[in-house]
């Protein structure tokens, strides 16, 4: 996965990351580059934010690339927030333009909810 020109092989690394901005906010933030090997440190990180958030953002616009078991996981886990009434929101900046094409290709990127920023998505919290 690292062969991809211009991109620095020690931040292909695939990090998951947990930061609640509110008490019933989650963001989970993913870095490098996302397969099947990091699902289920993903899907660890969302299943645990979802059993005391409200709302629940996915922050992809720092990652490189994922394949179609993150985008299942995502889809996955989008669900689970919906049957316990859990907004969802995927955040994605336009700097990882691959990503968002990727997703828009699957026909996902409605479904998950896209905002620009994490902001954004906080400007809505409560409303």
């Amino acid at each position: 996965m690292s062969g991809l020109v211009g991109v620095d092989a020690q931040n292909t690394t695939p990090i998951v990351t947990t930061t609640w901005r509110q008490p019933t906010v989650a963001v989970v933030t993913l870095e490098g580059e996302h397969d099947m090997a990091s699902v289920p440190q993903l899907e660890q990180a969302l299943g645990n934010a979802l059993l005391t958030c409200s709302q629940l953002l996915v922050d992809l616009s720092s990652v490189q690339f994922i394949d179609s078991s993150t985008i299942h996981c995502l889809i996955k886990m989008k669900r689970e927030a919906d049957d316990k009434r859990c907004d969802f929101k995927l955040v994605l900046n336009g700097d990882a333009p691959n990503i968002e094409h990727t997703l828009e290709i699957c026909g996902v990127l409605g479904v998950l909810n896209r905002v620009a920023t994490v902001d954004a998505a906080l400007e809505h919290v409560g409303s």
